[in-house]
């Protein structure tokens, strides 16, 4: 399966740089996406299920912080997750056999400075992992294999972010998980915070950059578009994720 995860910004449904952006995903011709930041109506065709509306700022209605796309319907979704987990920003459903979890993890300052002003910096960051861990473990028990895809907020391997920061989405996906993209740059230097995470039964074998600027200077998102090729292991294929990355612009860090 070709999948894609991309933060639109809230692109307008009748902006330029949605236009590009559209044009940019139809060359990936994608399975399944994971859209962050994204206003619903932009959406045409296919099959998608969303987070709820209340992320906790102010909202017309059609933004969302996650929603997952597929060509096939979804199947067994779950737009709650975790009682205790931060409203609005968690989507999962089971497509192609395999469960999909769209994450939207906030921000350091979210409900800082802004929205309710309640939080310390990381508060809700910390609280968004610890409750995607205790979704994750719920998940291992099922049959299918998992995959978790969208905007972590977070450099992997750790960069700036504090220790416990970086612990506590370690520990969530502990139990057997990847992360293929961790270490990776894009075409700018910068190290990802959008990212895949698998579970030990998939593969992905191909990883691509999207550029946050169009050839002709168009800028399309403060964030980078990553696309993936995911597969089941054979029965025979034991041991961790396996991964390559075939787009040139992409290094890992040494």
């Amino acid at each position: 399966m070709k999948c894609l995860t991309w933060n639109l910004e809230w692109a307008s449904p009748t902006s330029d740089r949605l236009k590009i952006i559209k044009e940019e995903i139809l060359k990936v011709d994608p399975d399944v996406v994971c859209y962050t930041e994204i206003i619903r109506t932009v959406l045409h065709g296919g099959h998608s299920i969303e987070a709820g509306s209340d992320y906790g700022y102010a909202n017309t209605g059609d933004r969302r912080k996650a929603v997952l796309w597929s060509k096939e319907p979804w199947v067994y979704p779950d737009m709650s997750g975790d009682p205790m987990m931060p409203s609005g920003r968690f989507i999962s459903g089971v497509a192609g056999g395999i469960r999909f979890v769209g994450v939207c993890i906030p921000w350091k300052d979210a409900h800082v400075r802004s929205g309710r002003r309640d939080r310390a910096p990381w508060e809700d960051h910390v609280s968004y992992c610890e409750a995607l861990g205790r979704i994750l473990d719920r998940y291992s028990k099922a049959p299918e294999p998992i995959c978790i895809l969208g905007d972590f907020n977070q450099r992997i391997p750790r960069l700036t972010q504090p220790d416990r920061v970086a612990k506590a989405l370690t520990t969530a996906l502990t139990g057997g998980f990847t992360v293929p993209t961790e270490g990776m740059i894009d075409q700018e230097g910068r190290g990802l915070i959008d990212h895949f995470a698998v579970s030990n039964d998939l593969i992905v074998s191909a990883i691509n950059i999207l550029h946050r600027f169009a050839p002709d200077g168009t800028r399309l998102s403060d964030h980078v578009g990553v696309a993936a090729t995911i597969e089941t292991k054979k029965e025979n294929n034991k041991g961790g994720c396996e991964w390559v990355s075939d787009s040139e612009p992409i290094r890992l860090r040494p």
